[in-house]
């Protein structure tokens, strides 16, 4: 199959399904392209830690490459593409001056985005910083009520968002406020993976949510990629000290911050106490509604082939409104020594699933590469591939995201043989997004741009395909 007819295949699973989210024309289009600064430019650093908004249309990003926006920064910065207009921003920056933003997320319309920064401006360590572009202003998050930033520090695996932008979650050993059993203002206990907290931009109210279901603080807990709903009401986290009565060690957990429950994700009709294998990277669509997480095939949540791990991507999805979890296939082009060796993943709304997997474990062409998995439609299919339907020639994935809707997609990638004006020996960022995404037709087909000034820019998808169903 090439890549054309690949892309064709994957139209036609995603159409039919994302018409229970939103208007979608008969005549659609996917889009699939790498991001770069404008006509003829390439970033001339790597970028990478992707997101997407809900709706589609905003991509952010990590990035090295100060040409972005024509910076001077020497570092990372946080960088957000608007893929209708081609307007780019720097988004850790404030009054023209770029400093360093990592990990940035983006709010379901883009306005928002919070990321990880060093800057002693905001406190001590790492902190956790909201940016609203509409009104440029820069807001810290990783605060307690009183608006003082964490003592400590937050962690810097990540941060999450929701879509109105209002909530931030992220993770610190501070202890933001009080909790059962636990005084706030203090550092958490000696070798606890410290709290992840969930805060109120409005309010300036914040919650701890790696809670047990009995009330009391989880200590052994960690925040992934994804991890908060679109209204900010279920937060999903691993953590590795059961968190509901007779779960086993190391799963996934949803907490309701509105019920105050926790729910144990990893399990299934077989092994209703969870996983007896540890799991890794819960991710938690938009709705709240499904949460993928990588897990061993042996550890007893079930076969996509209904016979043996061999069958297993490694990858499980989590219906938690129908209260079923499945097996994402192993796609048919992994050989079949491959099996369960997908890693991360991110899930829309209509329980598509955006995936990495190791292409082989030796040998030519051994790396991972971004899958697509829509239920219902088979396998899942390779997305990092060249017109000529050839895998990419480095690793893809490492990070990768979709929207609400599973029409737009972005992922992080090293290959530099998808783009054939693919010079720069970087990570660049990739994206698949069906045309009605976007209302700037004209931006999506490509238009020459330049370098702006103040930390904004205009920029450009360089196609690599386009394919119509």
């Amino acid at each position: 199959m090439n890549a054309a007819s690949i892309r064709r295949t994957l139209v036609n699973a995603l159409l039919p399904c994302s018409l229970i989210a939103m208007a979608v024309p008969a005549q659609a289009d996917f889009i699939y392209a790498r991001l770069v600064p404008g006509a003829g430019l390439e970033a001339n650093g790597s970028s990478t830690l992707v997101d997407v908004s809900a709706d589609g249309r905003t991509v952010v990003f990590a990035s090295t490459a100060n040409n972005w926006v024509g910076d001077t920064y020497i570092g990372t910065r946080a960088v957000a593409v608007d893929l209708d207009t081609g307007v780019i921003e720097a988004v850790s920056a404030l009054g023209g001056a770029v400093f360093r933003g990592e990990s940035p997320v983006t709010s379901g319309d883009g306005r928002y985005v919070a990321f990880l920064t060093i800057n002693a401006s905001y406190g001590p360590n790492w902190q956790v910083l909201r940016k609203d572009r509409q009104t440029g202003e820069l807001q810290l998050a990783s605060a307690n009520a009183a608006g003082q930033p964490a003592e400590f520090g937050s962690e810097d695996n990540t941060v999450s968002i929701s879509a109105d932008g209002r909530y931030v979650a992220f993770q610190t050993t501070s202890v933001m406020t009080d909790a059962p059993g636990r005084a706030g203002g203090v550092r958490a206990p000696a070798g606890a993976f410290g709290g992840i907290y969930v805060k109120d931009m409005t309010t300036g109210q914040i919650e701890m949510a790696s809670i047990k279901s009995d009330g009391s603080v989880a200590d052994h807990c960690a925040l992934d990629l994804h991890a908060l709903s679109g209204t900010g009401r279920y937060v999903s986290m691993l953590c590795s000290d059961a968190s509901v009565p007779g779960a086993t060690g190391g799963q996934a957990y949803v907490r309701d911050l509105q019920a105050n429950t926790t729910e144990l994700i990893s399990r299934s009709t077989s092994a209703t106490s969870g996983s007896s294998a540890f799991v890794y990277h819960p991710s938690i669509s938009p709705s709240g509604r499904f949460v993928s997480f990588k897990n061993r095939g042996y550890g007893g949540l079930g076969y996509a082939n209904g016979v043996g791990s061999e069958g297993n991507s490694g990858i499980y999805l989590r219906d938690r409104q129908a209260g079923t979890t499945i097996a994402i296939p192993r796609a048919a082009v992994l050989p079949s020594d491959a099996y369960d060796s997908c890693s991360a993943s991110a899930v829309s709304d209509i329980g598509s699933v955006v995936l990495s997997c190791n292409y082989a474990w030796g040998g030519t062409g051994s790396y991972p590469q971004t899958f697509l998995f829509v239920p219902g439609a088979g396998a899942p299919e390779m997305l990092s591939v060249t017109a000529a339907s050839q895998p990419g020639n480095d690793a893809s994935g490492y990070t990768l995201a979709v929207n609400a809707s599973g029409l737009s997609m972005a992922w992080e990638s090293n290959a530099s043989n998808i783009d054939p004006a693919d010079g720069n020996n970087a990570s660049d960022i990739f994206v698949l997004v069906e045309e009605s995404v976007l209302s700037d037709v004209i931006f999506a087909n490509g238009f020459e741009s330049s370098a702006g000034k103040s930390g904004i820019g205009r920029g450009v998808l360089a196609p690599v395909l386009r394919v119509s169903n």
